[in-house]
């Protein structure tokens, strides 16, 4: 049985009547630590969106971990973790810290992965700890720093004890101190074999992290290999890209694993 984390070939975008992605190929295998990078509108989240089966592929194949994308029902979804681009909490029902990670062991039709009570709560813990905040289990989110909100959405992936961890955008919005914190805990995370995939507009702080970049531009893969050093006279350069405005595309929700 193919057991790749992830396997798209020849696959194609379109949302509305445009084609975001062109002809992507791309296998990521275990224990990788792999960077999408590219200038804003380039198809980067597009693509991981794609591979987590949120946006529909035109044309192609898309698998995790040998299953099609497209028979959600039989993807291993206790085996994936998504960290969405963090956004700012607004209005609505005050949730902890503890409670945000518990929501993670939600699979589809709100079916639990772990048992209810004292076995999900101990998953929970154990999370929050792995992200050094388990002493801040019972603190509102609202309060929560754009570091510390990172760490809970990042402990929210790892409550499934996930073997491949989708990050799209970790490091946008948070201080230097919280980048160089969270460059750490993947780090720690990457040790224990995780298979990594970040969406990134620049390295940064992960660059000692990635072993691997995958450049778009326009939905086109343009270079897939080790990292490439930046190059100040390349505009095209993901480091020193223009900035591109986003093609229109549905909401995406933050789950995984649900019905399409």
């Amino acid at each position: 049985m193919n057991d790749l984390p992830i396997e798209v070939d020849d696959a194609s975008v379109v949302l509305g009547n445009t084609t975001i992605l062109h002809d992507i190929n791309l296998t990521v295998r275990p224990g990788e630590s792999v960077a999408f990078l590219g200038a804003n509108g380039s198809g980067k989240s597009t693509l991981v969106r794609t591979i987590l089966g949120i946006y529909p592929h035109a044309t192609g194949r898309v698998e995790l971990f040998g299953v099609p994308v497209t028979h959600r029902k039989a993807v291993p979804w206790n085996r994936i973790g998504y960290v969405p681009q963090r956004v700012t909490a607004g209005s609505g029902v005050p949730a902890t810290a503890l409670e945000v990670v518990r929501s993670g062991l939600l699979g589809p039709a709100k079916a639990m992965w772990a048992d209810r009570g004292r076995k999900a709560k101990a998953r929970a813990m154990d999370a929050l700890e792995a992200v050094d905040l388990a002493d801040r289990a019972h603190d509102h989110v609202q309060v929560f720093s754009g570091g510390q909100s990172q760490r809970v959405l990042i402990a929210r992936a790892l409550v499934r004890n996930p073997e491949l961890l989708f990050l799209d955008e970790p490091l946008a919005g948070i201080d230097r101190e919280s980048r160089q914190s969270l460059a750490e805990l993947l780090g720690k995370l990457r040790a224990q074999g995780l298979t990594l995939v970040t969406v990134l507009h620049e390295m940064g702080e992960l660059e000692g992290l990635v072993e691997r970049t995958v450049v778009l531009a326009d939905g086109v893969i343009t270079h897939d290999g080790p990292p490439l050093p930046p190059d100040p006279h390349d505009q095209q350069h993901p480091h020193h890209a223009p900035k591109i405005p986003i093609h229109h595309a549905p909401v995406l929700s933050t789950e995984i694993g649900g019905q399409s």
